[in-house]
């Protein structure tokens, strides 16, 4: 009998061929130093096939890869042999353009004595499944849902403890993302404000023994008592002191940590730490320190009291306050939390995923730190609350228009773009709009009886986080009426969408003054990325039919008196004269002024007089919403969500 072949022996050559026609990427670097020996195609196609990368440093041939937790990974599978796995992982490739997601699997690797000479890693770009998932779970509406459902309790109490905003102050940006505790998904004890001391930004966090609805009714307490004591306008010593002596008297706040920050516009900074982790400074060129910690022990105990520490931050620095449910890990001293976190932040600051970059530096730094450091989950509740000194102060707006419709555009959109470099929220934002929109209406409408004549718009935001807009004609002021039917309902929408409106009227012309304390939302949810959308407001009103045994019209963009005409004769051409029923669609509206809810009462008074059905759709939180809840549309007319 023939004696069977030998097995013969794997051919190297063969093998690197498979290797390098291999869909997956692999990566293979040596030594502590992690010296890339081997990249196949796919690897340094996603890499975008980078000259001259075999022999070098891993960090050096893909520099960013700083900061997005990734060597000490590395470093931790070549010194214990453990392998790391990461499943979709999000990460940044600079010059890439776009924000990619990868599997990725790494191992030591070990010569024939069982030493561990290196590592290597494969992955899988998974970027197109991962856009895809979520494209299908943003457009299906079970899963949205069920998903609200869940969290729809947890989330409410928190908001309902939490500030609803941060302030906006000239020369500062402030940003807050708030997680709520993953593994009970329970109302926790971690707590942040921000508030506004006449141009001083305090900013704070904290955070309460246990979890639950006792500790957040704690957290509750020392935030607006702590609020209090800063607005009384007492040293930071003597606040911490009161806080201190408070916390002893209230069951559950003993132990209680806290840290609060006060920053002048000039960068002087003066801070304490109660028991809390120290802030961090990160610089505009992402050199990152830690404020040296004065020393202090929790609230409400015995020991040494806080004291206060003193710093200075320089132009377009940021510090970063936040609980220790962010550096906390397992079985590991607070030191490598503290560590990743400033390299994080740092790495945060200097670039970012493209989805990021077009947000302000405060915003990328707070949504990526929380998203990079809480990955591999998150056992407690977790703060941030970030702080940056711009560096420059946005101008006042100063603007003159000539009395006349056609330029209330131009208006509206520079009062957008001025309000949008101040940082001031989309709801402020809609709501200043609508008072100083219809100002200007007004004086175009009413001041120059005789043609001529101009309007001046002057804006600036102060000290307490107040946009103060003044706008002022030299025409004559026209009383309002004792009935004014469907008008006169401008001066009313003014007074519900800002604090104070004055009004000073003489021979010489007149004078609104017009004021609003304005807000930036910070982010409370499990979720840790937040899409940041750079597209501009429409300028001109949209319009598009459906046609239907219920027709359909759908608006869009600003609706005011230069496009109230407009409005009027799409209303009735699209119910054709009265002879249809009709839904209006008005949640792509951006700005609905009076002249545009006289357009709106008219047809429906002119509709339901002929018997025609009518409804308005119109989202909750749109900028139409707001104004026809003001002018008490919705009280003769149905309004739906859809």
């Amino acid at each position: 009998m023939p004696d069977r072949a030998a097995v013969p022996s794997p051919d190297p050559a063969v093998l690197a061929r498979a290797l390098e026609e291999l869909p997956h990427g692999v990566l293979v670097h040596r030594g502590p130093e992690h010296l890339v020996v081997g990249a196949n195609r796919a690897a340094r196609t996603f890499l975008g096939d980078r000259p001259g990368i075999l022999g070098r440093p891993l960090a050096e041939v893909f520099p960013e890869i700083a900061g997005q937790n990734l060597m000490g990974r590395f470093d931790h599978v070549f010194a214990t042999g453990e392998p790391f796995t990461a499943r979709e992982w999000r990460i940044e490739v600079t010059g890439d353009g776009d924000d990619r997601y990868v599997d990725l699997d790494a191992v030591a690797l070990h010569d024939p004595p069982g030493e561990a000479t290196g590592v290597v890693v494969q992955f899988r770009d998974v970027t197109a499944t991962v856009r895809h998932r979520r494209s299908l779970e943003a457009d299906t509406a079970e899963l949205r849902e069920r998903y609200e459902a869940a969290q729809d309790v947890v989330l409410t109490l928190q908001r309902s403890l939490l500030p609803d905003g941060l302030p906006v102050l000239p020369g500062m940006r402030i940003a807050a993302h708030y997680l709520v505790a993953g593994a009970e998904q329970a109302a926790g004890g971690d707590w942040f404000e921000a508030v506004a001391l006449d141009g001083t930004a305090a900013i704070m966090v904290g955070d309460v023994v246990g979890h639950g609805s006792a500790a957040a009714a704690v957290m509750a307490q020392l935030r607006a008592v702590l609020v209090e004591f800063l607005l009384d306008g007492d040293g930071l010593d003597t606040v911490l002191a009161r806080l201190d002596a408070f916390a002893g008297r209230v069951p559950g706040a003993r132990g209680a940590t806290v840290c609060i920050v006060l920053v002048r516009p000039d960068g002087e900074v003066r801070y304490v730490c109660a028991g809390h982790p120290p802030p961090l400074v990160v610089s505009i060129d992402g050199a990152a320190r830690y404020l040296s910690a004065p020393g202090g022990g929790p609230l409400g105990v015995a020991g040494p009291a806080a004291t206060v520490g003193t710093a200075a931050l320089a132009a377009g620095d940021l510090v970063l306050c936040y609980s220790d449910g962010l550096v906390e890990r397992p079985s590991q001293d607070l030191t490598v939390g503290l560590t990743e976190l400033a390299e994080v932040a740092s790495a945060a600051m200097r670039r970012g995923p493209s989805s990021t970059m077009s947000a302000d530096a405060t915003d990328r730094v707070a949504e990526l730190t929380v998203e990079r450091m809480t990955r591999h989950g998150y056992h407690d509740d977790v703060t941030v609350l970030a702080l940056r000194l711009t560096g420059h102060a946005v101008p006042d707006l100063v603007t003159e228009i000539p009395a006349e419709p056609g330029r209330l555009s131009a208006l509206r959109r520079g009062l957008e773009t001025w309000l949008a470099d101040l940082g001031v929220g989309d709801a402020d934002v809609a709501s200043i709009e609508i008072a100083v929109l219809e100002a200007a209406t007004n004086s175009v409408e009413h001041a120059y009886p005789d043609g001529g004549g101009t309007v001046r718009v002057e804006g600036r935001l102060d000290g307490q986080g107040r946009v103060c807009m003044t706008i002022t004609d030299h025409g004559t002021w026209r009383p309002a009426p004792a009935d004014p039917g469907h008008r006169g309902r401008g001066l009313m929408m003014m007074r519900g969408c800002m604090d104070t409106v004055e009004i000073d009227d003489s021979v010489e012309g007149t004078v609104l003054l017009l004021d609003r304390r304005v807000r930036r939302e910070p982010v409370v949810s499990p979720a840790t990325v937040v899409e940041t959308s750079a597209t501009p407001r429409p300028s001109t009103m949209s319009v598009t039919r459906t046609v239907a045994p219920e027709p359909r019209i759908a608006l869009g963009g600003p609706i005011d008196l230069g496009t109230a005409d407009d409005l009027r004769r799409e209303l009735w051409s699209a119910s054709r004269g009265g002879a249809l029923p009709l839904v209006v669609e008005l949640g792509a509206v951006t700005h609905l002024g009076s002249a545009g809810i006289q357009v709106l009462y008219d047809f429906v008074e002119d509709m339901t007089a002929d018997g025609r059905a009518l409804r308005f759709v119109v989202p909750p939180g749109s900028p139409a919403r707001h104004a026809i809840v003001l002018s008490d549309l919705d009280r003769i007319v149905p309004v739906s969500e859809s």
